[in-house]
């Protein structure tokens, strides 16, 4: 474990994804998302505090989620690509360290365009006194850490697949992980009682991305915080879901020939 490689590979991913402009593009967005909520509030934006809030809250998540994916997915494929790779293993640093320099590197990358965007949608909707309850802190919170999970699922990916199949399974299981959970649930309510187990493992198996997203409480009025312990839970999830991922991408980066 060579956390001063670490911090030095994380760097790079941040540096290198400014080189391309990606965090750029993000400011660009939000900086739309502020126009688009000044044409709301012209038009006025009374009574429109849900949808508003709603409306936020998702493309808030949709634009970091594609931050996510995208900035994870291509992050090893690269340096293989363009034999960036070699020089970097050739110093005393692990293919373990590797693998857990670049996850550190996409989490921040995510995590700053993430803020980035929260800020200035806070700031629209503060323009036109739309309230935020405490949840909203959690809303933060918890939709960082799924996020972080995210990037280990795309960083995963992408040790098994090219980088445009890894991004392309890494969105469908981001955005469709919800749709999963619940065919599996019906699946399982109408199996016999032999095959109930597969569908048990699969919903197991399947990242349960939903469960970060406490956009439904942000919009409604009135909704208080979640319960520390499902807080807790969640954390845990979390951590042992994303290690797990990382470790399975480890096993197949280290086996890999270069």
């Amino acid at each position: 474990m060579n956390v001063k490689a670490w911090r030095s590979l994380a760097r790079g991913v941040l540096l290198e994804s400014l080189r391309r402009k990606d965090l750029w593009v993000v400011a660009i967005v939000g900086f739309l998302i502020v126009g688009a909520s000044g044409a709301l509030g012209f038009f006025g934006i009374e009574g429109l505090e849900t949808f508003a809030k709603d409306l936020s809250v998702t493309v808030l998540g949709a634009f970091s989620t594609i931050v996510a994916v995208i900035t994870s997915a291509r992050l090893l494929p690269e340096e293989i690509r363009q034999k960036t790779l070699y020089p970097l293993l050739a110093r005393p640093i692990s293919r373990f360290d590797l693998l857990m320099g670049k996850f550190i590197g996409a989490v921040l990358v995510t995590w700053i365009a993430f803020l980035l965007l929260a800020i200035l949608t806070a700031f629209a909707l503060a323009t036109f006194h739309v309230p935020f309850e405490a949840v909203m802190g959690q809303y933060l919170l918890l939709k960082m850490i799924g996020l972080a999970v995210v990037c280990a699922v795309g960083l995963t990916l992408s040790t098994f697949m090219t980088p445009q199949a890894a991004a392309t399974m890494g969105f469908v299981l981001a955005f469709g992980s919800s749709m999963f959970v619940r065919a599996f649930t019906i699946a399982y309510g109408s199996a016999s009682p032999g095959m109930q187990w597969v569908f048990k493992v699969l919903n197991a198996l399947i990242p349960q991305f939903n469960l970060f997203d406490l956009g439904s409480r942000v919009a409604n009025q009135g909704w208080g915080p979640a319960p520390m312990w499902v807080v807790g839970a969640l954390l845990a999830y979390a951590a042992v879901y994303a290690s797990a991922m990382l470790l399975l991408g480890w096993g197949r980066f280290r086996s890999r020939p270069l």
